[in-house]
């Protein structure tokens, strides 16, 4: 088809293909290499709060962490989603988004903490009530939380990825330092771990916002509040249908466990999760990438991705099936052993869903997040309903189960309607597949020249 077009349209079409898929190259590189560093300063974390804790002090910790950015996650109304669509679409002006959403944090902070300090003791007394004090000690993440994704949503909105991902990986790198000082002076407990995550969280905080000032007028704005809340609204539905889908599993297990076996499920997910890396790590560029296109160029990328996106997590599932349980015991220690099975389990899940993380970012940045939501909706509906039976039956494998389960129906569900909302034809995602892997394969045939010279 490209060969009947003049050779000039041919030269102009080849230089935009070239130019966009080098500019969202060099986006996810440094994206994913960011992401790998936070992976590292998280595995590192684990390690040492797995061999400082043992399982059941690993357990009552993840017990104790697990509500204060999920009541703020939950009630944020989708308000960072709007700013980093809104922020895409600004086109380098200053904006009072940010400044607006800050103002709409304050009372969301108060009546976000009341709410914690009252769920919490209730959700926790059954089986996890040592967790009871640490969560209600972590409820100032709650503001904190606010004020460090409002500004990450302006950054990564205005594709300012260097300042995106050192703020980015600044949490986990002073939360994992912190936990090592504590170790090495033999001070690491569930108590000073909270104290450590709160630190690393206020430090985010403090490189985010001037950061973020920038871009920002310095008032509030009615219309701007209106504008949020309302593409918000429209997100937050599968906003809180991922929050649950990531943390309905341990909220289950939390409630109906003992903290030995939450603790091995803790770990088995922490090594699972090298799998979502580079799907998660993609999603954060392909949602202001897609916002800021036209749309021949978004079904470019759109087929792009359904090549060597979904390609890739394919390729990469029997590596990492390989490597990450027999990883565990060296890394995590023997008394984690039962995690290695689990782990098994837990890896073709997030691979599934890291990929759907792509999908929903696709989705959203092409305007259609309520296609998004739907799609993260039927996966919580059914996580929601395989979970109890899961875990009623198998423990903590069942509830691993129950998330591949759900995270299947959710890709078949957001990779159709993707392709619908694109308006994609399979003549036209050959095309694009032709002539990236012509690219590929010229590309490698030059290299044995390029050896030689």
């Amino acid at each position: 088809m490209l060969s009947r077009l003049p050779g000039q349209v041919r030269a102009t079409l080849g230089r935009v293909r070239h130019a966009d898929t080098q500019s969202l190259a060099t986006r996810l590189n440094l994206t994913i290499l960011t992401s790998v560093l936070i992976l590292f300063a998280n595995v590192g974390s684990g390690i040492i709060l797995a061999r400082a804790l043992g399982p059941v002090g690993r357990g009552i910790l993840t017990a104790a962490l697990l509500f204060g950015p999920l009541i703020a996650s939950v009630g944020s109304v989708g308000i960072a989603d709007a700013l980093v669509y809104i922020s895409g679409r600004s086109r380098g002006a200053r904006t009072p988004g940010l400044v607006t959403a800050l103002w709409i944090a304050v009372p969301q902070s108060l009546v976000l903490f009341i709410a914690g300090w009252a769920v919490i003791p209730l959700f926790l007394r059954p089986s996890s009530h040592l967790a009871i004090n640490p969560a209600l000690a972590y409820l100032p993440i709650i503001p904190v939380f606010f004020l460090s994704q409002y500004p990450l949503a302006v950054l990564q909105g205005r594709l300012r990825l260097v300042e995106f991902n050192l703020v980015r990986v600044s949490a986990p790198i002073v939360y994992t330092a912190t936990v090592a000082v504590l170790w090495r002076l033999n001070a690491l407990t569930v108590g000073t771990t909270v104290v450590a995550s709160l630190f690393s969280g206020g430090f985010a905080c403090f490189l985010a916002l001037p950061a973020a000032a920038r871009f920002s007028t310095r008032h509030f704005s009615q219309a701007a509040a209106t504008e949020l809340l309302a593409y918000g609204a429209r997100s937050q539905a599968g906003n809180l249908a991922t929050i649950l889908m990531a943390q309905l599993d341990l909220l289950m297990l939390a409630a109906l466990v003992p903290t030995r076996d939450l603790g091995y499920y803790v770990v088995a997910t922490s090594a699972a999760m090298t799998g979502s890396l580079i799907p998660s790590a993609a999603s954060l560029v392909l949602f202001p990438t897609f916002a800021s296109q036209s749309s021949q160029a978004a079904q470019r990328a759109l087929a792009r991705f359904l090549m060597w996106g979904v390609g890739g997590a394919v390729l990469l599932t029997p590596v990492i099936l390989f490597v990450v349980p027999w990883a565990v015991v060296p890394i995590y220690g023997p008394a984690f052993t039962a995690a290695s099975s689990l782990s098994a389990i837990l890896v073709p899940a997030y691979l599934l869903r890291g990929t759907n993380q792509m999908l929903v970012a696709i989705l959203r940045g092409s305007g259609s997040p309520a296609r998004a939501s739907a799609g993260q909706v039927v996966g919580l509906a059914i996580l929601a309903a395989s979970l109890p039976i899961g875990i009623a039956t198998g423990g903590v494998h069942g509830a691993a189960l129950a998330l591949i389960v759900s995270a299947a129906v959710a890709f078949v569900w957001l990779l159709t309607n993707a392709w619908r909302h694109g308006r994609l034809s399979f003549q036209d995602a050959a095309l694009v597949w032709r002539s990236d892997l012509t690219r590929l394969y010229r590309g490698i045939r030059r290299l044995p020249a390029a050896t030689y010279q």
